[in-house]
C-alpha cells in the first residue's frame, strides 16, 4: 500500500475580494462626500439666515410689529450668495416684539450630477437675533 503524501492545495482567486473591496471604499467615499458636501450647504445657509436675522433687527430699528420680509428680502438681494441655489425667504416674523426669526431655504445640488441616486433637494435653516433692553 502506497501512503500518499498529502499536499493542501488551495486553489481560487484574491481578485473577487479586491473587487469588493474597491467597490465597498468607493461607495463610502462617495457617501461621505455627499454627506459633507449636505453638511457645508446647511452650515453656510444658517450663516446666511443669522446674518439676516442681525439686518433685519438693525434696519427695523427697534419697530418689530412692522412687516419683516421687505427688510429680509432687500438684504438678501444686496448680497452676493455664493455657493447657495435658490434661497427662498419662508418667514420673517416677530413673535414677542424683541426677537426677529428668518426662516431660509435652499436648493441642494449633488455634487455628483451623473450619480445615479442624486436628485436635488432641500435645506431649510432658521436663525433668530434678540434685541436688547
Amino acid at each position: 500500500m502506497q501512503t500518499r503524501d498529502f499536499e493542501p492545495r488551495e486553489s481560487g482567486s484574491l481578485a473577487p475580494l479586491g473587487i469588493g473591496l474597491a467597490t465597498l471604499s468607493l461607495a463610502l467615499v462617495l457617501l461621505i462626500l455627499s454627506a459633507a458636501s449636505l453638511y457645508l450647504i446647511e452650515r453656510r445657509l444658517t450663516t446666511v439666515a443669522e446674518s439676516t436675522a442681525i439686518s433685519v433687527l438693525i434696519d427695523a430699528k427697534g419697530d418689530l410689529t412692522q412687516p419683516l420680509s421687505g427688510f429680509a428680502n432687500k438684504w438678501l438681494q444686496s448680497q452676493p450668495l455664493k455657493g447657495l441655489d435658490q434661497i427662498e425667504l419662508v418667514e420673517a416674523i416677530s413673535v414677542d416684539q424683541r426677537t426677529v426669526r428668518i426662516r431660509l431655504c435652499s436648493t441642494s445640488r449633488p455634487i455628483f450630477g451623473n450619480y445615479m441616486f442624486s436628485e436635488i433637494g432641500r435645506v431649510c435653516s432658521e436663525a433668530l437675533a434678540r434685541r436688547g433692553k
